[in-house]
């Protein structure tokens, strides 16, 4: 690398190195530029090794400048940028920067695809001295745009119809120009001397093209960059005065000439019916609209006057004026809407043909229709979205307008909207057919232009939707109101239910206390306490016969001791009948079948069997306990007095009831002429109350085959 060496020397070095090169240059299967730009993009992505010897065409220095060098066969893009971010060179080493157009350098590198064509990738700038420019290929600018001229330094003719320095970068200059076959953009590195000289003269550049990309890699776009002035040679200098230029009616800004489209300033007037500062504005004359887009920044109104000179452009296939100056030079009345419907701007005819629809573009005109939505976000200024004559319709402010002035503007009103048309075609330019009128919006100048004709009906659809939303929480929240109160309802109930429930067993419990009393008192009044008192009459009677008749006391203590035992069997039953809760956890069947057991240990008792029908269930212990005492005094009524062989004891279990079940055999008994509390017999009775205490049901008949069966039945 040779740098900051004076020239003579440097350039002697830089030979020296290159003949000691030479020799290596076989290496290198890539050496003109011509060889490189043919690589495939796959191919030059490879990072395949370069050497070419080129003239620098154009050098703008930066981490983001742009190198372009050119040699006998073609031109190319150096890349320095890639170079730095993919290490292809040492971050701190020494590194040519500016090199300006002319000087010789030979660059070792490697390809890469580039974002549109093949570029050079260096790792090593060797300066080897300068000498001329290539020479540059005429072109149009039609050419320019066929994109092959990647790189390549051309020269271009045409008519500079804007040229300024860049604001962002008052080092760097711009001007455009326009020839046949479009308008190319020309950059220079250097500021330009008088740029408003420059528009409207017909001017040479003579510079290197680039390509502006999308990020497909696809061509949508040319521009040139020059060094400076030197590089622009003025053909013909253009008028100092603007409004020199030959004055068009706004009817003929682009219409047949023999010596074809003119690209030198025209001037027009009218009446302005639409602006946008800075920005563009719209006039009219004898019913024809025209659109003009200029720099200058005049607080123009509608109604006033103005001469405007500018460029004619056909875009959208409607001239209108670019980069334009204008002076007003009065003022009036805006020209009144014109009645427009939508046929009249859209026309009836097939597509393809000559169309049938008003010349309305750019003109001053008056729609209707019905608000749909309206967009105040919109970047380019506040949007009403309208449905007119059955259709979409789009209307936009052109000037920023406070959000208060749009408050009267809501969905569902008829509005009378006052604005500019702009009519938007089937096809781009050139076009293949006769273009059609495809749709149209409205460009409006402020609030005033739009006229509420019918406010919006109070029922519209957001409004209904919201109280429908209302009607379906307010319904909701009911819904979830009631199932929390049916839940709390439902609880309180269960809390109730079981509350009776406890203080009803309570209450029966309490009875089933009182009965047993009842019926013990009878049981020690009817046996134990005659027993008793046949116990001490016996020992009295044996204690006075003991001296005179021992044999006679004697008899009497036998007696006495016969009675006494009676008396413990009858208390034992009398225990035995208390125990009416006592399950210790025992299942109905599993107590019944102890009843069963204990009551059958006798050997002269009937033999006794113990079934359980249906579907088992947990019992409480009052229906258990007596259900149980009913069962055992049932079983000792029919061991004492049905001289039964066999006795059956069932246990049924159905969905609502439970029922206990005896037969036997026996000789059967009439329970009308059995004897009951009168006289001093209380089975039967107790029987049927304890059932009564439970809510349930007792039943006692004969057998047909002989027998007797006692059944009790409880809701369970």
């Amino acid at each position: 690398m040779v740098g900051g060496v004076p020239h003579p020397l440097r350039t002697a070095c830089a030979l020296a190195l290159w003949l000691t090169q030479s020799a290596f240059c076989d290496t290198f299967p890539l050496k003109t530029c011509a060889d490189l730009r043919a690589l495939p993009p796959a191919e030059a992505e490879r990072e395949m090794p370069v050497l070419v010897r080129a003239t620098v065409t154009f050098s703008l220095p930066g981490p983001f400048g742009a190198l372009s060098v050119q040699d006998e066969t073609a031109g190319i893009y150096v890349d320095r940028n890639y170079s730095r971010t993919h290490d292809l060179i040492a971050p701190n080493a020494p590194w040519p920067d500016d090199l300006p157009p002319g000087t010789r350098v030979e660059i070792r590198g490697v390809t890469w695809r580039g974002h549109f064509a093949p570029v050079l990738c260096p790792r090593e700038i060797t300066i080897l001295g300068s000498g001329p420019l290539p020479e540059p290929t005429a072109l149009s600018a039609a050419e320019v745009l066929d994109g092959r001229w990647d790189s390549q330094r051309v020269r271009l003719r045409g008519v500079v119809q804007y040229a300024s320095n860049n604001e962002d970068h008052p080092e760097h200059g711009r001007l455009d120009l326009v020839s046949h076959g479009g308008r190319i953009p020309v950059y220079s590195k250097e500021p330009l001397a008088n740029p408003l000289a420059l528009v409207d003269s017909e001017v040479e550049a003579t510079g290197v093209a680039f390509t502006f990309f999308n990020n497909r890699g696809e061509l949508v776009g040319m521009h040139l960059k020059v060094t400076d002035d030197s590089d622009l040679a003025v053909l013909r200098r253009g008028s100092v005065d603007p409004f020199s230029a030959p004055i068009a009616p706004l009817s003929a800004l682009r219409s047949f000439s023999p010596f074809g489209a003119p690209f030198h300033r025209t001037a027009c007037s009218g009446v302005v019916t639409l602006c946008r500062p800075g920005q563009f504005f719209y006039m009219q004359t004898e019913g024809r609209g025209v659109r003009v887009e200029t720099h200058d920044a005049a607080a123009l109104v509608p109604g006033d006057r103005v001469e405007a000179s500018g460029f004619v452009e056909l875009t959208e296939h409607f001239g209108k004026l670019r980069e334009a100056v204008i002076r007003q030079t009065g003022h009036t009345q805006r020209p009144a809407p014109a009645e427009l419907r939508r046929s009249e701007i859209l026309g009836t005819g097939p597509r393809g043909d000559i169309t049938n629809a008003k010349d309305t573009d750019g003109v001053f005109a008056r729609v209707r229709g019905t608000l749909e939505e309206l967009d105040t976000l919109n970047t380019g200024g506040a949007r009403l979205f309208i449905e007119s004559e059955g259709r979409p319709v789009t209307a936009t402010l052109v000037r920023d307008v406070p959000p208060a002035s749009l408050s009267k503007l809501q969905p569902g009103s008829e509005l009378e909207i006052d604005g500019v048309v702009q009519v938007e075609l089937t096809s781009g330019w050139p076009a293949q057919e006769y273009p059609s009128p495809a749709s149209f919006h409205l460009l409006v100048n402020n609030a005033d232009d739009i006229k509420v004709e019918r406010p919006a009906p109070w029922w519209t659809p957001a409004r209904l939707w919201l109280l429908l939303a209302g009607i379906g929480m307010l319904l909701a929240g009911t819904l979830v109101w009631n199932g929390l109160l049916r839940r709390r309802v439902d609880l309180r109930s269960t809390q109730l239910a079981s509350e009776m429930r406890a203080r009803r067993e309570a209450a029966v419990a309490f009875g089933a206390t009182l009965r047993e009393r009842e019926r013990l008192a009878a049981d020690i009044h009817d046996s134990l306490e005659q027993l008793l008192t046949s116990v001490a009459l016996q020992l009295e009677a044996g204690d006075a016969l003991r001296v005179e008749a021992p044999a006679r006391s004697a008899s009497h203590l036998h007696a006495a001791r016969q009675l006494l035992s009676r008396s413990r069997e009858e208390v034992r039953r009398s225990v035995w009948n208390l125990r009416a809760q006592a399950m210790d956890g025992r299942s109905l069947a599993q107590a019944l079948q102890d009843v069963a057991t204990a009551a059958g240990q006798n050997p002269a008792s009937p033999a006794i069997t113990v079934q359980s029908e249906g579907c088992a269930r947990p019992v409480s212990d009052l229906i258990a306990g007596n259900l149980l005492l009913l069962a055992q005094e049932s079983l000792t009524n029919a061991i004492k007095h049905s001289r039964a062989a066999n006795i059956a004891l069932t246990l049924l279990f159905s969905e609502e009831t439970l029922t206990v079940r005896i037969e036997d055999d026996g000789c059967g008994f009439d329970p009308a002429n059995r004897p009951g509390p009168r006289e001093g017999h209380f089975g039967l009775q107790g029987m049927r109350e304890r059932m009564k205490r439970l809510g349930g049901s007792l039943e006692i008949s004969d057998l047909p085959e002989g027998g007797t069966r006692i059944e009790a039945q409880v809701k369970v």
